[in-house]
């Protein structure tokens, strides 16, 4: 068995993953929700690698702290996604599988080479992922149950602290970058740099889409992928106007 099929195979290797709370045993039902969190989770633990690298490139010990501490947020989501899949029969190293090559392709393509491009890519990839899910609907406001955990999984490692106010990455990450775009130049290659981003990050979402029909189906639902990625775009660019590009 290859190692795709076997990152698919949460349908078919275990009864749990066949069927979903208050369905019938056999059923396909729970294998898109199992297909997105394990995009979910190698997405997180992708992020987790790139920002521990990053913190590395920060001038000071502030800047360090910020990166690792975004790090940790990325991979406790990780842990939560496998719990989550443990609970349900499904290994998590399985379910993420079939999302490896598209994702660390993308890592490669994006991998920043200075203090600015790690804020930057910091300060907007930590959202365009939650952005996507977000922007299809894929998580109802009135989730509950079962339903209500996977949607939690699936906004992202920070949405419950962004949303209390408890998380400063955004308001650290605006002032620093500030600074640097003091410089006209530092300016226009940051910009660049944060609309590359974007590019990046739409490919490697339609790569994903395209090869993983039941895992689009389940995310887009009935929005079409234009629509979706046009909303992506509108968020981004609000986020690249907050810090001055």
């Amino acid at each position: 068995m290859t190692e795709p099929e076997r990152g698919r195979p949460a349908t078919t290797a275990t009864g749990a993953a066949d069927s979903t709370p208050g369905g019938a045993p056999g059923s396909t039902a729970a294998a898109p929700p199992v297909d997105l969190l394990g995009a979910v989770a190698y997405g997180a633990l992708t992020a987790f690698t790139r920002l521990a690298a990053d913190a590395a490139l920060a001038p000071d010990l502030t800047g360090r702290a910020e990166m690792a501490a975004l790090a940790a947020a990325e991979m406790a989501h990780v842990e939560r996604v496998r719990a989550h899949l443990t609970d349900r029969g499904v290994d998590l190293v399985a379910a993420m599988a079939p999302f490896a090559a598209v994702l660390d392709a993308f890592a490669a393509r994006t991998v920043p080479r200075n203090w600015g491009e790690a804020l930057v890519g910091a300060y907007v990839s930590r959202t365009l992922a939650v952005d996507l899910v977000a922007a299809t609907g894929a998580v109802p406001d009135d989730a509950e149950g079962g339903d209500e955990a996977v949607a939690e999984l699936l906004r992202g490692p920070d949405a419950g602290r962004e949303a209390a106010g408890e998380s400063g990455f955004d308001a650290f990450a605006e002032r620093a970058v500030v600074d640097l775009v003091a410089d006209e130049q530092t300016r226009g290659h940051l910009a660049l740099w944060g609309r590359r981003l974007l590019g990046e990050t739409l490919a490697a979402a339609a790569e994903v889409l395209d090869a993983h029909p039941e895992a689009a189906t389940a995310l887009l639902g009935g929005t079409s992928r234009r629509v979706v990625f046009k909303a992506l775009k509108t968020r981004h660019s609000k986020r690249l106007h907050a810090l001055g590009l």
